[in-house]
This record gives C-alpha cells, structure tokens and sequence, in this order.
C-alpha cells in the first residue's frame, strides 16, 4: 500500500500519488530521472513520485506560482472540511446522551438480553463515544467465557446481529463510572444501539449486570450540509 491509497488521505481523495502532498514542489517541473525505473518496478501508483498533473501552460514564474499556491489552498480546503465532520467534532447544538441500565442476571438459555438501550431521535443524527459493561458481583472473571456481551444495531428476533469488532465481547470495557473511550459509532436517525448479554456460565443468585452507552446527537442538518459541500469541493 502506497501513501496515496491511504485513506483520508489528500493524495487519495484527489487521486495523487505524492507521499509529501507538496503542491507547490518544484519538482514537478522535472524530468523526475527515477520516475521510468520506478514505475517498471512497482506499477503507476508509488508513494515517492511527483503527482500526474498537467504541466504549466505558462513560462512565467509568477504564473507557476499562482497554480501551484492554488492547488495547494484546495489540498487545505479539503482537509479542513475533513475534519470539520460532525461526527468527530461535536456541533454546537447537539444533545449528549449518557445511558446507564442494568437487569438481573438472565437465565442460561443461549439467547441474548437487553441490558441498555438508546435511540437516536427523529430528526438526529449522531455518534456513540464511550462504553461500559459490568457484572455486578463476584461471578465474574473477564476472558472466562462466562459470558458473551455484543453491541448491536437495529437489531431483529432474537439479536443476532452485532457492529462489527463488537460482536464476542469477553471482557469489562471499563466501569459505569469510567467507561472506555471509543473512536465513535456513527448513528443515524431512528437506530437503535443495544448492549446486550448472553449467560453462558454465571450462576444466577440474583445479581445483577449494567452497561452504558454514551456520546452525542446532532440535527441531521449538519450531515446534509457536510454531503453537499463535499459534493460540490469533489476531487
């Protein structure tokens, strides 16, 4: 994999392989003498080439200049609007939610139950940032197998579907009160994000088992707004 095709990347998103993103290297302007050999070896997309751009239809300096600061200012766009996405920073006018919920230990009868819930509002869009789940009690041991937690969207009879990388959890992810911080699960309007339990092993002496879900929602506006631009700044 080459830096370009890292995504996220403004060599990705326009289509450039250049590993420094210099727009305004004048090494553009050269003959590049490695360039054949590299592109034998290795095929068209390298991390180490100068980008594939028209040459200046220009011999004036001032005028090179101008096109390269150019494209160097659209690199800058795009990558601010990049991270300006409502989903990793949080919009002024958005609504945090913090669910903490707990049942008694279910039976061991192979399915899984509903510890907590939360449903992302009408109109709302949102991300989930941080995550607990204990067992309350000594029946407990992480990495035991004792039991089987999964994070789940939507779900249908029976729960069977997880989130991806969220689907044999066998272990605490923090406490209620210091849940563990997550990159984010983005949310969509009308989902349903579930913490659920499967009893494989714990004794049922009428403890009891809790997990939170917590983070943020946003009108669904912003998304709408976000989607246009990128639409109208495409690379």
């Amino acid at each position: 994999m080459t830096y370009s095709d890292i995504p996220g990347s403004p060599s990705a998103a326009a289509g450039q392989p250049n590993a420094t993103d210099a727009a305004a290297s004048s090494i553009r302007q050269t003959t590049w003498p490695y360039k054949r050999h590299a592109d034998r070896a290795i095929g068209p997309r390298i991390a180490l080439r100068p980008p594939d751009v028209p040459a200046s239809t220009s011999d004036d300096p001032d005028m090179i200049a101008v096109q390269e600061t150019h494209e160097l200012l659209r690199e800058i766009q795009h990558s601010t609007r990049l991270i300006s996405a409502p989903w990793l920073i949080e919009p002024p006018d958005s609504e945090s939610f913090h669910i903490a919920q707990g049942i008694v230990i279910p039976a061991q009868d192979g399915n899984f139950h509903v510890v907590a819930s939360v449903l992302c509002p009408a109109g709302r869009n949102g991300v989930l940032k941080a995550i607990a789940n204990v067992v309350v009690g000594g029946g407990w041991s992480d990495f035991s197998g004792d039991a089987i937690w999964q994070l789940v969207r939507n779900p249908g009879t029976g729960i069977t579907t997880a989130e991806r990388n969220y689907q044999n959890i066998l272990a605490s992810l923090g406490s209620i009160a210091a849940p563990a911080r997550i990159s984010g699960i983005r949310l969509f309007e009308n989902d349903l994000i579930q913490f659920v339990i499967q009893n494989v092993a714990l004794p049922i002496a009428g403890e009891e088992v809790g997990a939170l879900l917590s983070g943020y929602f946003y009108p669904r506006t912003w998304d709408d707004v976000f989607e246009r631009r990128a639409a109208q700044n495409a690379w």
